[in-house]
This record gives structure tokens, sequence and C-alpha cells, in this order.
């Protein structure tokens, strides 16, 4: 696919939002990818490390791993862009928050963890240290953080064939431009790449899965 420059972001996060409502119901039906679940029982089995249970997901979607933590004895409030995202969340009992990465609007030191899949793909890189200051903030020291994220060169804009209606943005970061982000208010644990069996691409990209700690 082709990336086209975007629109300021105020503009394409109105558009993501729109993009994603109106995905909604098929995400619901659709569930979740089977090669999550080995990474979440990863994350949680750090979690019960350290003793937290508190766990915040950002772009949470419909809500499937929100649900899975939560009955694994873990307390999880979800935040989505999208407020039909949201609304379906609340619908399976998750508390549920209509929230833009850019301010998530909850006090610090607030959760133990964040769980952010596939969702910083959509910050600009000019603001991605900024987000990630964001998450920091919400996290206790040593509080747990994982991305996980589609990248593997530095590249952004709207992809025009994009399957979702109306296109939506993404930013992606190589391995080492993430790595260094990641660095000012997070150490990573684990850096880990790789193409999910159901994903057969052609263009060079991978998964990039990390666990890192807030610092401080």
């Amino acid at each position: 696919m082709e990336l086209r420059p975007a629109s300021p972001p105020e503009a394409f996060r109105d558009s993501l939002a729109r993009s994603y409502d109106a995905a909604a119901a098929s995400r619901d039906e659709m569930g979740e990818a089977e090669w999550r679940w080995p990474i979440a029982e990863a994350f949680l089995a750090r979690l019960r490390e350290a003793e937290g249970s508190r766990l915040l997901e950002v772009g949470s979607g419909v809500g499937y791993t929100s649900v899975w933590f939560a009955e694994r004895g873990i307390d999880v409030v979800a935040t989505d862009l999208s407020p039909e995202q949201v609304a379906l969340c609340r619908t399976k009992g998750i508390e549920a928050h209509v929230r833009d990465m850019y301010d998530l609007d909850f006090p610090e030191k607030s959760f133990d963890a964040l769980w952010a899949m596939n969702c910083v793909h959509h910050v600009p890189a000019a603001d991605m240290s900024s987000v990630l200051d964001g998450f920091a903030d919400v996290l206790v020291p040593g509080g747990l953080l994982y991305i996980g994220v589609w990248g593997g060169r530095d590249e952004e804009g709207i992809y025009d064939d994009d399957f979702y209606p109306p296109p939506r943005f993404f930013s992606l970061r190589s391995d080492a431009t993430l790595r260094s982000v990641m660095g000012n208010r997070f150490a990573i644990l684990e850096f880990d790449t790789f193409v999910p069996d159901m994903d057969k691409h052609d263009d060079g990209l991978h998964m990039q899965s990390i666990v890192a700690v807030r610092r401080g």
C-alpha cells in the first residue's frame, strides 16, 4: 500500500474515530486473533509477579482483551477513540471511556500496567514522545507497559486503499526508532518482532512486541 501525507492531527483523529465506529459491529463478530493470547499470558504473569492488579487498556477496540484480563482477576479500565467500540466494551461489563491517547484524563499513578495493542501506529512521529509521556504519567513507578504494533521502517501517512472507510492514518517506525523514542520514560524489558501466521505480509513489515517498565 502507498501512503499519502495526512491532514492536521485533529482532522485525522476524527477520521479514525469514524473509521472504527463504522467497523465496530464487524470487529465484534470477528473476535481477536489467537496469536495475541500467549502474549497476554506472559504479560499477565509479569503483572502478577509484580503484585499489580489495575490495568488500563488503551485502544481497546470492542473489549475482548479487556474481558480476558478481567476474567483473570485484573481490575481493568478500557479506553478507545471510537464511541461505538466503547459502547460494545460496556456491553461486556467493562468500565470503558471514550478517550484520546493524547489526553487519557486519569490521575497520575492510577494503574499498575497499561496494554496498547495496535493503536500507537496511529500516533504521528512528532507526537509519539508526548503520548508515551502520558502513558508513563498514569502508571505507578515501575509500572508495566505493553505495546504491540506493526512497523519495521519509518514512514507515515494515509493508506488510500485501506479496507476501513474512511482510510486511516498510520505512523510506522523502524525497530531502532521505536526503541529510541521509548527510552525517555520507559526501560525496555523485551523487544520481539514476528509476523503472525495469519498475516502473510510481503511489504517487509512485522509486529513489534514490547514489554517495558516506567522509569523512576
